[in-house]
């Protein structure tokens, strides 16, 4: 073997050995975090450091996955999702790093990934294919001479979404005033205005300077077969030679600017008062600050943990801006800390900073309060333990990331992976004042800080947008017609390479599983249930939990009324934010870091085969074995004793709730957008509206305005004569998820607990409906589109194992190809549900009407649609895949409680699977008709653009600003 081992370090905080190797000729390091977990992970990564505002490294991570030496399709990375039973593949670009992670629980399958990803980073097409930079990066796009030039690629695109938000402008902001003349000064993924300037030549470049094995590290997690990793790897190492070294270490300047003002995109037509934002950012942290690191993130949360908290509470009550933010950022080799006031004035930017320095100037003199110090390293302790014992999450890519943050420059790997021994020690200072002096070192006394304001201006992006389109019809016309007839021709080149088929040699060069590698066995989880009051259960799922009770309320609200949805979803996310009887908000939040995991409120609802709702009504809460007491003590407290006076906090709460749905928005619009078309056609996906999405978002906005005038006083009382009315025995279910000894202690405490209440009888089930169907658009400042279909499939098209496959198809084939790769979006969606959903969604689409276009289209694709053997057992494989899906202890006993109340059984899941397994490719285009149905009959929401919505409004019956 060509590796030397160099140490092992013992890393019982996530139940590994790490071991950490070198390649002997090019010096490239492997480290193994060696354990039980079969959900194993490989993760390659690259120092790639940027050079500009061009985002070569972004781009790269896209174009790489393209095709290579071994596995030459135009996209092995989508054969592999088609064909795998992933638990994870991406690739992720950072601001001075690359990484390239997958994860299975299979080992065959396993291997796949790490061998295709491994050929893709070393070997890739794009040195003899120049039409790879063209789709993912960027090129001039024209199809007829007389239309208008236009620039497109599917990272031009994503970055003119991504970096359309004020948070996105503020984090660029930050780093390049932070940390002017290093690398961290530009944005790595990309700023639109500057893409168009990369080249082929930069780019070939770049990946010879920096994808080298020599520049690489590797993360290998899990019960893995280490000789055949590293074999493969070795496969790709051996005979590279010695490359260049890349130092990613900086010398952190001071800011040449200690104050930066720019404005952001609100909708034209939008009054931009109150709508600014502001940040202060302080230079923290270097990779060796390995005790600060930990100190800083347990700092933030006792600053800034809930709205109670010092600095939280001290930002809100000056009314500096509606909602505040913080954050510990890992800029790359520099961490920062970030304060954010939303919905602000660039006005008291002063004001902000006073109240800021003066508040934390206060803490240091006064001292923190010990309990607040204790509540925060108790909560970071509890969910970094729970973490550990999560199967959900894919732990080897996390703890990857994790290493990488002090790997990368050339520290050791283990830091971040060995929390306990830093958190006891920072328990140990508290004591002699150590957060105390942290606030005076890293945040009072630091001169490496910056201000920023981001003011709000009405149109900017339209007015960016059509400064481009005039720069292109400029250059367009000084082109001659040889010029722009060379342009067409390679626009049509490109379009042809999207839509030629790859060679079937080709595909069947990407290794997958076979049918004898797939099972249709499934896990039968537990779940027993007792009477808990007047007819009500006590549920409980034995699940191992490393001691930590998981315990559920669940309140039938069947006889609530639409129009109350709204108004719940409100009441359970404030539920532990206000006073209850015993404590006041700040005491509370306290004892619930001091004693539990967390204590949160949601309304769930669950649909039986027949149709049939039944909505709850959800507490939630978990804690050590030992906390059981305490925690079933708060649950009453807060859901029985909370009171509603304080208007002035919960108006802070519902700015904050609105800033979070306006982060969706940003980030998430295209699953809003679907869900809005949905609610058009489904009653389930009405209360679903009210309850998260823009029904929600406008009864906020509502709400807010209502106290902020005169109609205060009303909510206070509707708020608290809804938690009375749920305040009764008839209604209170629990679950318990746990150990089975703990079982009769948990369902004794609740008992206990909640024996006073009343045991009236409830009315008659609400009947709900669905919205009035209609098209909808919904206005926002960014420059690209979410479009949304949806309708209800149940009388057409029943949901079997045959669907599924079909689903998986559209997913991975049509609508990839016409959406993402041909229109330019940076992805989409569709879903088709057991309840007959059926929805479609673009993310980050340039398009309107042709999107819609190619939904139209499905069953065009269905009639025509030919598989051969392989690619159908590619698209059974990838169906399959989700239904594989690791969970935690907690998910499976929640699993097991939403099959119980949806009517399903173990069976239901494994004919499932058969019924996947069994699919026959000739059967799949008689879904054609019921399809065409489905779509004739759909309806349409689109959150984008409001130039681009303006233009296509007779596609619409009513157009909304979203904000």
């Amino acid at each position: 073997m060509t590796f030397k081992k160099i140490e092992t370090q013992d890393l019982p905080d996530i139940q590994s050995v790490g071991s950490l190797y070198e390649h002997e000729e090019t010096g490239a390091q492997v480290l193994h975090l060696a354990n039980d977990d079969q959900n194993k992970a490989f993760t390659i990564g690259f120092k790639t450091p940027p050079y500009n505002d061009n985002g070569i490294a972004h781009i790269l991570e896209h174009s790489v996955l393209n095709g290579s030496e071994k596995y030459p399709s135009k996209e092995p990375f989508v054969e592999l999702i088609k064909g795998s039973l992933n638990t994870f593949v991406n690739a992720m670009t950072f601001s001075d790093k690359t990484i390239y992670p997958v994860a299975s629980t299979n080992e065959k399958d396993f291997m796949h990934l790490a061998g295709v990803y491994l050929d893709a980073v070393f070997s890739p097409k794009l040195y003899t294919d120049a039409q790879i930079l063209e789709q993912e990066g960027w090129h001039y796009h024209l199809e007829n001479t007389e239309d208008d030039l236009i620039y497109k690629g599917v990272v031009y695109n994503e970055m003119k979404g991504a970096t359309a938000s004020p948070e996105s402008q503020l984090y660029d902001h930050l780093s390049s005033q932070l940390y002017p003349e290093t690398i961290y000064q530009y944005n790595s993924g990309g700023a639109p205005k500057a893409i168009p300037s990369l080249t082929q030549e930069e780019f070939l470049d770049f990946h010879k300077k920096y994808y080298h094995p020599s520049n690489s590290l590797t993360i290998l997690y899990g019960d893995i077969d280490q000789t055949k990793v590293f074999n493969e790897l070795e496969s790709y190492f051996d005979g590279m030679g010695k490359g260049e070294t890349i130092d990613l270490t900086v010398a952190i300047p001071e800011p040449k600017n200690g104050r930066f003002e720019d404005t952001y995109s609100i909708t034209e037509g939008d009054d931009p008062e109150g709508k600014d934002y502001l940040a202060l950012g302080w230079h923290v942290l270097e990779p060796e600050d390995a005790l600060d690191n930990y100190g800083m993130k347990v700092l933030d949360e006792i600053l800034f943990g809930h709205n109670q908290a010092p600095l939280q509470k001290a930002l809100l009550d000056a009314e500096i801006g509606g909602d505040i933010e913080s954050d510990v950022a890992d800029i790359g080799y520099p961490t920062a800390f970030v304060i954010t006031a939303k919905y602000a004035d660039s006005k008291n930017l002063d004001r902000f900073k006073k109240v800021v320095e003066e508040t934390l100037s206060s803490i240091v003199e006064n001292g923190l309060d010990k309990d607040l110090i204790q509540a925060a390293l108790n909560k970071i302790i509890f969910q970094t333990k729970e973490a550990v014992i999560s199967e959900d999450n894919p732990r080897g890519v996390i703890y990857a990331i994790n290493a990488l943050s002090t790997w990368l420059y050339d520290k050791a790997p283990y830091d971040r992976l060995q929390f306990s021994k830093y958190l006891d020690e920072l328990a140990d200072l508290s004591e002699f004042g150590y957060f105390e002096k942290l606030i005076e070192r890293k945040l009072l006394n630091n001169p490496l800080r910056v201000e920023i304001a981001l003011k709000a201006e009405p149109g900017k992006s339209d007015k960016l947008e059509a400064q481009t389109l005039e720069k292109l019809q400029d250059y367009k016309a000084g082109l001659s017609e040889e010029e722009l007839q060379a342009i067409v021709d390679k626009t049509q080149k490109l379009i042809d390479r999207q839509e030629t088929p790859d060679k079937a040699e080709d595909l069947a060069k990407i290794p997958t599983l076979t049918r004898e590698d797939l099972t249709t066995d499934e896990p039968d989880y537990p779940l027993e249930a007792s009477d808990l009051f007047d007819d009500t259960q006590f549920y409980y799922s034995e699940q191992f939990t490393s001691g930590i009770d998981y315990i559920s309320l669940y309140f039938d609200i069947s006889d609530l009324k639409t129009e109350d949805y709204a108004s719940l979803s409100l009441l359970s996310d404030i539920l532990g934010e206000l006073d209850t009887d015993k404590y006041d908000a700040t005491s509370l939040q306290t004892q619930i870091d001091t004693h539990t995991g967390g204590i949160s409120g949601k309304v769930t609802i669950f649909e039986d085969q027949k149709g049939q709702l039944t909505p709850y009504f959800v507490l939630s809460g978990r804690a050590l074995n030992e906390k059981l007491s305490e925690l079933v003590g708060l649950m009453k407290e807060i859901v029985t004793t909370t009171s509603f006076d304080n208007q002035g906090e919960i108006l802070k709460l519902i700015q904050s709730y609105i800033s979070d749905f306006e982060n969706r928005i940003n980030f998430g619009a295209h699953v809003i957008a679907a869900n809005r078309a949905l609610s058009q056609v489904k009653p389930l996906s009405k209360l679903g509206e009210h309850l998260n999405g823009i029904d929600q978002f406008n009864y906020l906005k509502a709400t807010r305005d209502e106290l902020k005038g005169d109609t205060a006083s009303q909510l206070s009382t509707d708020l608290k004569q809804l938690l009375d009315k749920l305040l009764n025995k008839r209604r209170l279910n629990a679950i318990y998820v746990g150990d089975r000894a703990q079982s009769t202690h948990v369902k004794n405490a609740l008992l206990e607990a909640f024996k006073y209440l009343p045991s009236d009888d409830l009315g008659e089930d609400a009947v709900h409906e669905a919205g009035v169907k209609q098209n909808e658009a919904f206005v926002t400042a960014q420059d690209v589109n979410y479009v949304g279909m949806a309708a209800n499939a149940l009388d057409e098209l029943d949901y079997t194992g045959q669907s599924q496959v079909l689903s998986t198809a559209l997913r991975f084939d049509y609508l990839w190809n016409n959406i993402r790769v041909k229109g330019g979006a940076y992805g989409s969606l569709y879903l088709h549900r057991r309840n007959g959903n059926m929805a479609l969604a673009s993310y980050r689409d340039p398009n309107i009407t042709k999107t819609l276009d190619i939904y139209k289209q499905l069953p065009s694709y269905i009639d025509t649609l030919e598989l051969s053997e392989s690619e159908l057992l590619k698209y059974i494989i990838g169906t399959l895949s989700p239904l594989e899906q690791p969970k935690s202890a907690y998910k499976k006993g929640l699993t097991a409680f939403s099959r119980y109340k949806q009517g399903l059984t173990t069976q239901d899941i494994i004919r499932l699977k058969e019924e996947i397994l069994a699919t026959d490719s000739s059967k799949l285009s008689a879904l054609k008709a019921p399809f065409e149905k489905v779509i004739s009959d759909s309806t349409v929401a689109v959150i984008g653009n409001k130039a681009q919505i303006e233009k296509e409004k007779e596609l619409f019956d009513a157009v909304y600003d979203l904000y």
